[in-house]
This record gives C-alpha cells, sequence and structure tokens, in this order.
C-alpha cells in the first residue's frame, strides 16, 4: 500500500507542477499582435519506487517428493542416489517391459524370477527420470545369477549398490506404497544360457 500512496503523490505533484508552468507560459505573450500562437508544455512526470525484498527463503533443504505416487510398481534403471532432510531417495529412468502396457506394469509389477536369452525389457525414453523418496526399512535386494541351473545368489544392499551394476543386472523392479515410496527395490537378473 505504502507503494501506491507514493505513486500517487508523485502524480499529483507532478500534475501541479504541470499546470504552474502552464498558468506562467499562458501570461507570456507575443509582441506580435494577432499571432495567435498556441505554446504546448508537455511535462513527463519520474517516478521512483522502490521494490519491496523478497522475503529469505529457508536454508532447510525440502525433502524429495514421489513422482511414482498412484502406481504400485515401477520399473528401470536407477540412475542416482541420495538423501535430503533425512530422507534417502532414487532416480529412476524408467523402462519399458516388452509386451507388457505400463498400466498393468504399474498396477502388478514385471516377472521377478531370472531371465535366459535376449533381455525382456527397452528404454525408450533416457531423458526422463523419475524421484521414488525410501520408506522407512525400505528393503533393497540385489541378485545375482552365476548359472541358469544355479539358485540365485541375494543378498541386502544399500540403494547406492544399484547404480552401475552390469547389463543384464542393472534393471530393477521397484515396489511403491500410496504415499508414492519404495518399499522394496530388487534388479531383475539374467541368466546365461
Amino acid at each position: 500500500m505504502k507503494l501506491q500512496h507514493r505513486l500517487r503523490a508523485t502524480t499529483a505533484a507532478g500534475s501541479l507542477a504541470a499546470l504552474a508552468v502552464v498558468a506562467l507560459l499562458s501570461g507570456c505573450g507575443s509582441d506580435t499582435p494577432g499571432s495567435g500562437g498556441n505554446v504546448t508544455v508537455t511535462v513527463t512526470p519520474t517516478v521512483t519506487a522502490k521494490v519491496p525484498s523478497a522475503s529469505k527463503t529457508s536454508s532447510t533443504p525440502k525433502t524429495p517428493t514421489s513422482d511414482v505416487k498412484g502406481r504400485n510398481y515401477d520399473f528401470g534403471v536407477v540412475t542416482k542416489t541420495g538423501e535430503v532432510g533425512g530422507v534417502s531417495y532414487i532416480e529412476l529412468d524408467r523402462w519399458t517391459w516388452k509386451k507388457l502396457d505400463d498400466g498393468k506394469l504399474a498396477k502388478d509389477g514385471v516377472p521377478t524370477g531370472p531371465f535366459k536369452g535376449k533381455v525382456p525389457y527397452e528404454n525408450q525414453n533416457a531423458k526422463l527420470t523419475y524421484t521414488i523418496p525410501l520408506a522407512d526399512g525400505a528393503r533393497i535386494l540385489y541378485h545375482h545369477c552365476i548359472a541358469a541351473d544355479q539358485p540365485l545368489q541375494t543378498k541386502s544392499v544399500d540403494a547406492g549398490d544399484l547404480k552401475g551394476l552390469a547389463d543384464r543386472e542393472n534393471t530393477v523392479l521397484v515396489q511403491i506404497d500410496d504415499k508414492g515410496a519404495a518399499t522394496t527395490i530388487q534388479n531383475i537378473p539374467g541368466c546365461p544360457g
């Protein structure tokens, strides 16, 4: 509101000054009778206004928000992990499971057993990633296949261990709760043969 009052006062002062100049000039005449010369005076007021300073932002980092809320599952490759405001998160490059509609994948997931032969998935968009916070106590499993006739080797790992996994072991299935946080993450390994 202060800004508006200053502008009105400045504009009013400028108007009064312009009227005074016009009144003074209208009293001036010409030595030539009947010249009837009109005098036009243009006054351009200068307005100086102070812009209010922006409010200070909090230095406390915001917790990561989920980009996958509303899904039960997501699938792809972990491209980044981190922690903000005490909440761990992953960045997921979403991949497509061949011949499986994304809506069905989001509802039911993908097969979690090891696969043989050609990879059953593909990356159709390497530009988008999705932030997924980790729920408290999230279970993260790394599966490794030695041979097709051998049982999987499985161990619990930290989220950071999922970055940079070898081809045929680097895709993960993420189970998501109703708040959009990951409750379980496990990789889908490919077996030789």
